[in-house]
């Protein structure tokens, strides 16, 4: 009898303790799946913005490709003024051939065409518009833009086809100055492509909904393109238009996920917005689902307890001798449950329970054995510091300044090479070419910082178009032979030697500064020997980065990366009187 009562309350009990935890996992996995969805879509909006902007830079570079072509042409400046100045028809005919020309290859640009404000224009294809028109078209543009500037350019959104409006096209348009050498512009260039292109790109849905997007570009970050479901979109749009203006990724307005993705070639940026009811609208379907599991759950457990209550609670020997022969071999083995009383197979249960969650333990362990050097290097992936940027957009625009321009757009193509290598952070691993082009673009910025007073050589002996090695490897040991040879010398060179042999990738890396001392290689050796000493010394890790210990965060990227197969020599007074770093890693 006091068994059956014993068994009773056990029952009872572990009825609600049931309901009250079928109640908790529907809750928590409500919770979950909510903010595993949360997480998972701005995630893939993240993507889609970026993809989107990736894909508008590409029609933008297409339109300013093609003026481009027209500019660099060496005839095209002569004949467009000689035609100003006569209306000559060969010489008309010269300058619609270059136009053309700029744009053979180009299925996207629909036309282009040159114009001045007297009203004179040369325009590929057909054209229905006449000399006023045109006048009162560069009287707009002065009086809304500034093309004062160096490489001015205006993007204009979506509009009419101003040459032939007829076709009833609307269009997306590029224009810029032409400039004679001393400055004085002589007329525009404008080109034109159609506004399909954009407003495909721009067609972004979200399962089947269209998603609000936004593209502002110029220096006032003024509405390109805008592709939104509002009722009132001037008011949203403007509203987003502030909120972005500060750049973040991803902004959460409370009833809407706000993502942005900027421009790598031009002032502009591209904004979409996901309403949350959108996001969540698959929950509905789980939560349902949730409900009816959990109902079914409860009414299984209490249909389970009304007839088992009623059976003679059994001993639990059976359970106590599983626990007398379980061995590490065999512990995660499932006793039989057959003919067990209801107090028996709860214990074996919870026992059984503990060894799966034991044995995840040891799997989970397993695999942190196996990442942990992975981890460890990529926590020892650096940031470039924030002075490299002050500095080279300081020589940048002073090159602006003094009208090299050439200089500059080169610096700004090696400046957007060298950000889009370090700050892909999902990248560990890269190629040998890889990592020589950024070395090379890197290089390229120094050299135009510092003119005369710098000099380099790279030069590679052997195949190594396979050889893989850890990213950003060369450019913390070139930086600070630069900087600290630029202290000492009037004049740096940084000579580079690569060779294959014997089945190693053989760097020397040598400068002529003021070499270092003894007391100093001797520091770097420490550093690294009580990194592995103390385990990945979290001093050390912290502390490892492109200034002040670059080299030794190097040396040690590159030990872990090779293991046995990597190892260095520092000379600190080579024959220039400076410092050269030797480092040999394997090819496999």
């Amino acid at each position: 009898m006091k068994k059956q009562k014993a068994g009773t309350k056990l029952s009872i009990t572990y009825a609600v303790f049931i309901i009250v935890l079928i109640t908790i996992v529907a809750i928590v996995f409500y919770r979950y799946n909510r903010d595993t969805i949360y997480d998972d879509g701005v995630s893939n909006l993240i993507q889609t913005t970026n993809a989107t902007m990736e894909q508008i830079d590409n029609r933008l570079t297409n339109m300013e490709q093609a003026s481009i072509d027209v500019f660099t042409n060496s005839n095209f400046l002569e004949q467009w003024q000689e035609y100003q100045r006569g209306w000559n028809q060969g010489t008309g005919r010269n300058v619609k051939r270059i136009l053309t020309n700029a744009y053979k290859n180009k299925s996207d640009i629909r036309r282009v065409a040159v114009y001045d404000k007297k009203g004179s224009y040369i325009c590929t294809g057909n054209v229905e518009t006449d000399r006023q028109q045109v006048i009162r078209r560069v009287e707009h543009l002065e009086e809304k833009y500034s093309f004062k500037e160096a490489d001015s350019r205006v993007f204009l959104g979506p509009s009419e086809d101003f040459w032939e409006p007829s076709t009833n096209a609307k269009v997306i348009t590029e224009i810029k100055p032409v400039k004679t050498p001393a400055k004085e512009i002589v007329g525009y260039i404008e080109v034109q492509q159609n506004y399909f292109y954009i407003r495909n790109i721009c067609d972004v849905k979200w399962s089947g909904y269209d998603l609000n997007t936004m593209v502002f570009i110029g220096d006032h970050a003024d509405l390109f393109y805008a592709d939104v479901t509002w009722k009132k979109p001037e008011k949203q749009i403007q509203y987003f238009a502030e909120l972005t203006e500060q750049y973040v990724k991803v902004k959460d307005t409370g009833e809407e996920i706000v993502t942005m993705a900027s421009s790598n070639y031009y002032p502009s940026r591209t904004v979409i917005v996901l309403p949350k009811k959108v996001l969540y609208k698959s929950m509905r379907t789980t939560i349902q689902g949730i409900i009816m599991v959990a109902v079914i759950l409860i009414a299984f457990t209490l249909c389970y307890i009304l007839f088992v209550t009623k059976k003679i609670m059994q001993p639990i020997d059976t359970f106590v001798k599983r626990m007398q022969v379980t061995r590490l071999e065999n512990f995660t083995e499932h006793q039989p449950t057959k003919n067990m009383d209801w107090e028996t197979r709860i214990l074996l249960k919870a026992f059984e329970d503990m060894a799966d969650r034991l044995r995840e333990s040891m799997e989970r362990q397993q695999q942190m054995a196996d990442v942990q050097t992975k981890t460890l290097f990529s926590i020892l992936q650096s940031e470039i510091s924030p002075h490299f940027m002050y500095n080279t957009l300081g020589s940048i625009a002073n090159m602006c300044e003094n009208g090299e321009r050439e200089e500059a757009a080169n610096a700004c193509y090696s400046l957007s090479e060298i950000m889009r290598y370090a700050s892909d952070y999902t990248t560990v691993e890269v190629t040998w070419q890889e990592e020589l082009d950024n070395l090379k673009a890197y290089m390229s910025i120094m050299k135009s910082r510092y003119r005369q007073r710098l000099d380099y050589e790279i030069t590679v002996d052997g195949n190594l178009d396979y050889f893989m090695l850890p990213k950003v490897t060369f450019q913390p040991i070139v930086e600070n032979a630069i900087k600290y040879s630029l202290l000492e010398s009037e004049h740096v060179l940084i000579q580079i030697y690569v060779v294959e042999f014997d089945g190693y990738a053989i760097v020397e890396i040598k400068d002529n500064g003021c070499g270092v001392t003894q007391e100093d290689i001797e520091l770097v050796k420490s550093r690294i020997e009580t990194f592995y000493r103390d385990h990945g010394s979290r001093e050390i890790s912290e502390n490892i980065q492109f200034g002040g210990m670059g080299l030794s965060g190097t040396l040690i990227r590159l030990s872990i990366f090779f293991g046995d197969g990597f190892s260095y020599e520092i000379l600190g007074r080579n024959d220039a009187g400076g410092t050269t770093i030797v480092l040999k890693m394997k090819l496999e």
